[in-house]
């Protein structure tokens, strides 16, 4: 075999690995230029924007014909998943127009959805008031909890052992 066609099975399998979760149609949508930041200082300008988003679920509410999920904002990696233990910039909310099970999606279940920016709510949070960002949804990935994966696992490290 030779060295290009190598080259070209090794690229292939690079980026197999690193498939969205999130379908190509939405991903289109998104408009890349609005960080998490800017929607929090000023929502209103970004309504109808479609963001891309992750992090970890708070809370699940259930009201007829929808679910409210509270989610604490995480960055995302290069593959669209929230990144673990990573600082959060705050907190919003997606709305979901179908019953999403809250034995599922509970809180400290990682997702990433694609979502429009459709408005804003403020609601108490401690002693404060705290103005949420609310996406309606039009993708969500729940994402398996780590001890749900039975694959193999990967180390890489140089001297010491650090696990990924």
């Amino acid at each position: 075999m030779n060295i290009s066609k190598v080259l070209i099975m090794i690229l292939f399998f690079a980026f197999a690995g690193c498939a969205h979760v999130i379908s190509q149609d939405a991903m289109q949508d998104i408009n890349r230029d609005v960080s998490f930041e800017m929607v929090l200082k000023n929502p209103d300008a970004f309504i109808g924007e479609t963001l891309l988003l992750g992090g970890d679920i708070i809370e699940t509410q259930l009201f007829q014909g929808k679910t409210l999920l509270t989610v604490l904002q995480r960055p995302l990696d290069f593959n669209t998943k929230p990144r673990v233990g990573r600082k959060s910039a705050g907190r919003y909310i997606v709305e979901v127009p179908e019953f999403l099970d809250p034995a599922i999606y509970t809180a400290g279940r990682r997702i990433t959805v694609a979502g429009v920016l459709v408005g804003k709510e403020i609601r108490p949070l401690g002693n404060t008031s705290y103005l949420y960002p609310i996406l309606r949804r039009k993708e969500i990935y729940l994402w398996p909890r780590e001890t749900d994966w039975n694959g193999p696992r990967f180390y890489f490290g140089f001297g010491l052992f650090h696990g990924f």
